[in-house]
């Protein structure tokens, strides 16, 4: 009995400790501004899908390389000369589909105390019309040392 008793107990207090951890990791997450760079579709040719953060100039040099390999998709953007001191970049690439209205969309970034954590997710889904696209979300956020999370 006194076994039962103290196996009890203790499955108690793990099971109490862990859902402490879990609520203090929630409350300590802070949104993070994000400033919008490009967000649109690419038909001319396609990128690898991924979701992906870019934290230096040659990064992003050889993302726009391949990026604007066919069409000057990045002509559209808000700014190309970013200072990879101050700020990092968030990107998201969706796969290609047989037809537009499409979208992928950066919703959220939060800073936890382990990580930075993007939610992505899909608003629009499709079959407008018969144009092959590509969906990106490309933003701009303060430059932190922390590993990216996507969700």
């Amino acid at each position: 009995m006194k076994r039962i008793l103290l196996l009890t107990l203790v499955t108690s207090a793990l099971f109490m400790v862990s859902c402490h951890e879990n609520e203090e990791n929630d409350v300590a997450s802070i949104p993070i501004n994000s400033q919008l760079i490009g967000k649109g579709y690419i038909s001319s040719h396609s990128m690898p899908q991924q979701n992906i953060a870019i934290t230096n100039t040659t990064q992003w040099n050889n993302f726009l390389t391949d990026l604007d390999s066919s069409y000057n998709v990045s002509g559209s953007f808000t700014e190309t000369n970013i200072d990879f001191n101050q700020y990092m970049l968030i990107v998201a690439f969706d796969q290609v589909y047989n037809n537009g209205g499409h979208s992928i969309d950066i919703m959220a970034i939060d800073e936890s105390s382990q990580s930075i954590n993007v939610d992505i997710e899909k608003l629009l889904q499709g079959n407008t019309t018969s144009v092959i696209t590509q969906p990106y979300h490309i933003v701009k956020i303060p430059k932190i040392l922390k590993p990216v999370v996507f969700y």
